[in-house]
């Protein structure tokens, strides 16, 4: 006799990616809500709390995009992806709900954190990434996965960048403060060229194959060596942002790994999935990926031409928002033979925020005819996350279907 089916409450603790990615996709609409001062019009005291600072209000935006909503999303991933690297169980039920408390602590203090100690505001994002951390090397150790180490240390070099920059925030060291969130979000975008960057060949093979393509469509191909490379000159443009302000080398890294990076998309084969929108969205965030890393580069070596805080949006809500939203939509995704299928929401919600990165990133230029691009770029921003919700939250009820960011292959 079969078990009864879970009841809603449970179900949402049985994966990791099911709290998260809805924490995740909240976040990215609540703080974009208290970002741009929304709820102002409620009181004097709303009024008087918004935008919440962390030393300037610009830095908690940054901050709570990057390590609130990129955090989130980031253990969402590798929480759930580890399970089938390792044969391990999943993080489930009370340690995972634990784990999403100590994320919401951390939004909390920072609401308040021009206000409150720095030990207390540094203590639960620190608990977090920490926590994230040691169970993805208590799994990769005891499965023995070596080869996966790097995602461990991807998430505490997060948990670093991000005390850092509190920490530097609340100390009034804002000039270094903007270059660690700069660091942040080059983190992140190194994440999705690495993640995304195995992904997209594989499954646009693996699409390719389900299709029946014909012999004349060549399979995506990626070389190692451009892979490495990509990755190498990115590692580099990161720490040179971290370490040292030094525009004149970082700069000419970031265009670089933007043409290796560009040199890898040409050989996926992007035109030959029109039509499989969960793929298609995964391509068009690649391509904001180097579009982005091209538009940082050209921002640090010429700030007057393209300031930097316009530019960095083609890799904060391109790369890393299409990413979270990319593969946050296979989980959300209809299952239809084995095969997943995105309808129309999904795909319409990753054009709302392609269209947020690109007109925030030319947001300061004049020859858009626009009144206020800002605003209207949130508000893309927001209509997207609200139709990812829509299709997700009724994904959290019922068993999890395995695997959960791809369908059978061919």
């Amino acid at each position: 006799m079969n078990p009864p089916p879970p009841s809603p409450g449970l179900s949402l603790w049985l994966a990791p990616h099911r709290p998260l990615f809805l924490a995740a996709g909240l976040w990215a609409l609540l703080a974009m809500l208290a970002w741009q001062q929304w709820g102002a019009h409620l009181g004097p005291a709303w009024a008087a709390a918004l935008p919440p600072r962390l030393g300037t209000p610009g830095l908690w935006h940054a901050h709570e995009m990057v390590f609130g909503f990129g955090g989130a999303s980031v253990a969402a991933y590798f929480l759930t992806a580890v399970t089938s690297w390792t044969d391990r169980p999943p993080l489930q039920g009370r340690a995972l709900a634990a784990l999403l408390a100590v994320w919401l602590a951390a939004r909390a203090v920072m609401l308040q954190a021009h206000a409150l100690p720095p030990a207390l505001v540094l203590a639960p994002g620190a608990i977090y990434f920490a926590a994230v951390a040691g169970r993805l090397l208590r799994d990769i150790a005891q499965a023995r996965a070596w080869a996966k180490l790097g995602f461990p240390a991807l998430v505490l070099a997060m948990g670093a960048v991000d005390a850092a920059l509190v920490w530097t925030a609340l100390s009034g060291q804002t000039g270094l403060a903007d270059r660690l969130a700069l660091a942040g979000v080059l983190l992140f975008a190194l994440k999705v060229a690495y993640v995304a960057g195995a992904m997209i060949p594989a499954f646009t093979a693996n699409a390719l194959r389900q299709r029946g393509a014909d012999t004349d469509t060549a399979p995506p191909v990626d070389r190692p060596g451009l892979r490495r490379a990509g990755l190498a000159l990115q590692i580099a443009a990161l720490a040179c942002v971290a370490l040292a302000d030094r525009p004149g080398l970082d700069g000419p890294l970031l265009l670089a790994a933007a043409a290796v990076q560009a040199l890898r998309l040409c050989g996926w084969r992007s035109l030959a999935i029109r039509g499989q929108g969960l793929l298609v969205m995964m391509h068009l965030t690649f391509g904001l990926l180097v579009l982005g890393l091209a538009a940082v580069g050209l921002g640090r070596l010429w700030p007057a031409s393209w300031p930097l805080r316009d530019a960095l949006h083609l890799l904060s809500i391109g790369a890393m928002g299409g990413m979270v939203l990319s593969v946050a939509s296979r989980a959300a995704a209809r299952r239809v033979g084995g095969a997943l299928q995105a309808g129309r929401a999904l795909p319409t919600a990753h054009a709302l925020v392609c269209a947020a990165a690109v007109l925030r990133a030319g947001a300061s230029q004049a020859a858009l005819p626009l009144a206020d691009p800002y605003s209207l770029a949130a508000a893309l921003w927001c209509g997207a996350w609200l139709l990812f919700l829509i299709v997700f939250v009724p994904t959290t009820v019922g068993p999890v279907l395995r695997p959960v960011f791809s369908g059978s292959k061919a």
